[in-house]
């Protein structure tokens, strides 16, 4: 190695000019850097830009995280308040006379958060200030008491924070969709505990690929630095909490095929009834909706809340249906009904206008079809539970790697062979479909 000659007067002079200037630290040491490697100087304002580009999108991370923590107390804190005075049916009435009015107001809030997210993105407009308030609101109104899922109202609320952010630093209008998304993943990363898969889910939503060279770096610091914060406050406990024996043989290879199978099978129901749904949702004016459907969710609501096996309502609160699925083996027909009910809940909250998502959902789903393929292999309960999750992910939405990223971050536990077999199976089987579609 040649020797490093370097002037120590003039990194002195230089050092003593910054430090009488309005330069920051972070300047001085990039300066010295440069001083004391000239070589590589033609990279320095690069390089500079990319040190300013990170720590904006870890800010936006800072802040999203805040949010997320505090929309997450207010859901918990709902709850509780709402089912101990035994509040709910009155909470759904006023969810639907609130949902009714933020419609009527902003046409754009009867679509899911998922679909209105990309919409501003790919037409780079700001989401409205309205819009994001009245979608917390709605969000916490939610969550408390129906069994929706969390990301797609997690991608809205990102996707605006983001924006403002950029917005108030005075940043270029052309980079709101790039800020955007960076709120989107930092928000889903903290909302659902999985940085990474969060990035990956928002980056294969908005591009259609994992890894875009120009997002995946700043996504993933925002949404690390969101999730960290967020577990802070809200706590680092699993979503998906699983017990015992955790090793798989390849004699457990055929029941993660039977597993990916039947996902394949759910996914194609899924869609077939979402769609039957969105047709009796056009009907009838989107400000309507969810007055309209109204009945129908009581029902449905009235149903979860003496169903003696699950907790159903639980899912977006605390993860209570999902830590019994994984728990212990429960019988046939309680899974069965289990799994049309959410599968009901979901296809009418996402098309008549309410809040919600479908991650949650559809990992439970999978868990609980998982949990019947264990009834015959009791000790790999855990192992067939988070395939039949992961299997269930990919074959309703399409995304096999971030499925498998998800599982495994909201498990603490890492799952490859059995996943991988039961993931590619369900998302093969069921290529032909596509829950939730632009």
């Amino acid at each position: 190695m040649p020797d490093l000659e370097i002037d120590v007067d003039g990194l002195v002079d230089l050092l003593e000019q910054r430090g009488s200037s309005r330069f920051s630290n972070i300047q001085v040491v990039v300066d010295t850097y440069f001083y004391m490697f000239p070589q590589i100087s033609f990279h320095k304002q690069y390089i500079i830009y990319k040190i300013r580009e990170s720590l904006f999108a870890a800010f936006i991370g800072l802040i999203t995280g805040l949010a997320a923590a505090f929309l997450d107390y207010l859901i918990v804190e709902i709850h509780n308040f709402s089912f101990e005075h035994r509040l709910y049916f009155f909470q759904l009435l006023i969810l639907a006379v609130y949902q009714t009015w933020v419609i009527w107001v902003e046409k754009n809030a009867s679509l899911p958060g998922l679909l209105l997210a990309l919409r501003f993105l790919k037409e780079n407009l700001v989401v409205p200030l309205f819009l994001w308030v009245a979608k917390f609101l709605g969000v916490a109104l939610t969550l408390s008491v129906l069994p929706a899922g969390r990301e797609g109202p997690a991608m809205l609320l990102g996707t605006g924070l983001g924006q403002y952010i950029a917005e108030i630093f005075r940043l270029p209008k052309g980079q709101l969709n790039y800020w955007g998304t960076i709120g989107a993943a930092a928000f889903v990363g903290a909302f659902l505990k999985t940085p990474l898969g969060a990035t990956f889910y928002v980056l294969e939503n908005r591009f259609g690929k994992v890894l875009n060279v120009d997002f995946v770096i700043n996504a993933l610091s925002s949404s690390t630095i969101s999730y960290t914060v967020y577990v802070y406050f809200r706590g680092y406990h699993p979503v998906i909490p699983v017990h015992g024996a955790f090793h798989w043989n390849l004699l457990d290879i055929a029941p993660a095929f039977v597993i990916g199978v039947w996902a394949a099978a759910l996914a194609i129901v899924l869609t077939l009834v979402f769609d039957i749904a969105k047709k009796f949702a056009s009907l009838s004016p989107p400000e309507y909706r969810p007055l309209a459907i109204l009945p129908v969710i009581l029902l449905l609501f009235a149903i979860a809340l003496n169903y003696e096996h699950f907790p159903l309502l639980n899912l977006s609160v605390d993860y209570q249906p999902l830590e019994i699925v994984a728990g212990h083996v429960i019988p046939f027909e309680a899974a069965v009904k289990a799994i049309v009910l959410e599968m009901l809940f979901l296809t009418v909250l996402l098309n008549f206008g309410y809040p919600g998502g479908v991650v949650l959902p559809l990992i439970f789903i999978g868990a609980a079809l998982g949990n019947i393929v264990a009834a015959s292999f009791p000790d790999k309960l855990s192992i067939f539970v988070l395939t039949g999750a992961s299997a269930m992910l990919s074959a309703a939405l399409k995304i096999p790697i971030t499925a498998l990223v998800m599982i495994s971050e909201m498990s603490h536990r890492t799952l490859v062979i059995p996943e991988v077999v039961g993931v590619l199976t369900a998302y093969f089987l069921s290529s032909s479909v596509k829950f939730l579609r632009r």
